[in-house]
């Protein structure tokens, strides 16, 4: 059995890290579960886990892998039930029996600085009708089941009585790295996690962007369909972008439904930011868009690349946003400078 102490190191997720080699990614649930549930067993889950949405955990209880979606399980009063004595205070606290995070890993990321490894997780979007489903409570009625979507917290969650238990279960709104596991010893605040998911995403969004103009530089120039179906592709990820940078900025978005979000109304919702009403171009818009639709024109290659351009150059001045204001934080300075470098696109695209 392991001390206390070891559970809550940095040596600890070290040793498992290295256990698997020292993987830099890992993808979907099964793969990603083999590693969580070995690092679960060595720590008894006495590690952190921070939230982009500051929705944050100290301990977990257990993680399950239950096929479509792992269970992040932070409260079990059945399994773990509270002091003889403090049952009603705990539940006036938590009004639930099990507090759980369902998430469909896409990719897990690993960053270790200085001998602190952080663990990144980006999860896969889930629809409320499908998670009520896989839950098995599509079938009980509004007293028994509650969905409430925090669109400030950018998270949803379900409030269900199942066998007698009121179970709440949270889901994440945002396909980005939307939280992270972090060991006990020397953790920093849930502002410092929040700047190592959004270089993640934004390293994310910089890598997608590479591999596109790789295909696109290898393209006909007349191939007309091939160049419409990359220039989609950039749309996609220039919408994803704005749309994590209003998150981020703390815009609320302008429809509640993450997909109904598309570039001509963010733009609108961000006429007051100074840097998006500078560079986020209508003109652009329109181009991409046309790449999305069957308008009757046809686009060049050469468009294509003016459109990748834009988006690396919306890239490249966010990127520089942050980073001026990264400057103004009290973390130390050492430990930014490590967290630039591991997320070299910062200084390569400027």
């Amino acid at each position: 059995m392991n001390s206390k102490k070891y559970e809550m190191s940095e040596k600890v997720f070290i040793d498992i890290w290295k256990k698997h080699n020292s993987p830099n990614v890992l993808y979907g649930n099964q793969e990603s579960f083999l590693f969580l549930e070995d690092l679960f067993d060595n720590t008894d889950g006495l590690f952190i886990i921070d939230h982009f949405s500051h929705y944050n955990y100290d301990n977990l209880c257990s993680i399950e892998n239950k096929g479509d979606f792992i269970h992040f399980v932070w409260k079990d009063f059945v399994k773990n039930p509270p002091p003889r004595g403090f049952e009603s205070m705990t539940f006036d606290i938590y009004s639930a029996h099990y507090i759980f995070s369902l998430c469909n890993i896409n990719e897990i990321k690993f960053v270790n600085l200085r001998g602190h490894l952080y663990i990144l997780i980006m999860p896969i979007v889930a629809k409320v009708k499908e998670v009520k489903k896989y839950l098995e409570i599509n079938h009980l009625d509004e007293t028994m089941v509650s969905v409430k979507e925090n669109l400030e917290e950018l998270f949803t969650s379900i409030r269900y009585l199942k066998d007698v238990y009121i179970h709440e279960c949270i889901l994440h709104n945002i396909p980005f790295f939307s939280f992270l596991l972090q060991p006990k010893e020397r953790s920093l605040d849930t502002g410092f996690s929040k700047l190592i998911l959004m270089y993640a995403t934004l390293d994310h969004v910089n890598d997608r962007l590479r591999k596109v103009k790789v295909k696109i530089n290898r393209l006909n120039e007349f191939d007309f369909d091939e160049i419409r179906a990359r220039g989609n592709t950039i749309r996609t990820i220039l919408e994803s972008l704005i749309k994590y940078y209003s998150i981020y900025y703390n815009y609320s978005l302008p429809e509640d439904h993450y997909g109904n979000n598309v570039l001509g109304k963010l733009k609108k919702n961000l006429k007051n930011d100074p840097l998006m009403n500078l560079y986020l171009q209508q003109e652009m818009i329109d181009l991409a868009n046309d790449f999305s639709h069957d308008t009757g024109y046809i686009r060049s290659k050469k468009q294509l690349l003016e459109l990748i351009n834009f988006a690396e150059t919306i890239l490249a001045k966010i990127i520089e946003k942050m980073k001026n204001e990264e400057k103004e934080d009290d973390y130390e300075d050492e430990l930014e400078d490590d967290l630039v470098e591991e997320y070299i696109i910062l200084d390569e695209e400027e």
